[in-house]
């Protein structure tokens, strides 16, 4: 397998977690690609030229990182990413936890890309960031479950948003509004989490 990705896009970072958490990561090569420059490489194995994208040993490649870690998470059932006992839970939570995601690269890239330099000042941008304010708000108010054995698809992904938030849009101090420091430390324990951590 091979992976096509970025050095700061969280989606990528949750697939990588993903592939190291179900080991996987071995069987599949990092190719560091510039979805801004429409790297032809990238662009042929995804014509919207996003990353993550996952190319298979029989060349199929797979795009969106929801559907990639499903793709994972079939592949090498144990541990699975949707247990049982938490199926449900994680669902909701990867949901809230891709709208923080989305959200936030949204706000970064064009604060950015804007040709106005007031660039929060507009209706959409307003939109984006009230969705990271409403959710950040609605997490303290309704804690995610706590990690067991290993992390489930939503835990992954909301650890990574909050990542992506504090590494790219410090001002929102989002762990701490969301009251997520105890919660967050035993993912931040995974070597799986420390080896992919932004910088």
């Amino acid at each position: 397998m091979q992976l096509m990705l970025t050095p700061t896009s969280p989606f990528a970072r949750a697939v990588r977690i993903a592939l190291m958490i179900k080991g996987l990561d071995s069987e599949c090569s990092m190719q560091w690609v510039s979805p801004l420059s429409d790297t032809p490489e990238l662009v042929q194995a995804n014509p919207a030229s996003r990353v993550p994208v996952l190319i298979l040993d029989n060349g199929v490649c797979l795009s969106e990182t929801l559907l990639i870690m499903q793709y994972l998470d079939r592949r090498t059932p144990d541990p699975t990413l949707l247990p049982n006992a938490t199926y449900l839970e994680e669902l909701a939570l990867a949901g809230k936890a891709m709208g923080l995601l989305d959200a936030s690269l949204w706000t970064v890239f064009n604060r950015r890309f804007a040709a106005d330099s007031t660039t929060d000042d507009n209706e959409l941008a307003q939109r984006r960031l009230n969705a990271i304010n409403r959710t950040l708000d609605y997490l303290k108010l309704n804690p995610p479950h706590p990690m067991k054995h290993t992390p489930g698809l939503g835990q992954i992904l909301l650890q990574v948003a909050i990542d992506y938030i504090e590494f790219r849009l410090p001002e929102f101090n989002a762990t701490e509004r969301a009251n997520l420091t105890e919660w967050s430390k035993p993912l931040h324990k995974l070597e799986a989490f420390a080896l992919t951590e932004f910088h």
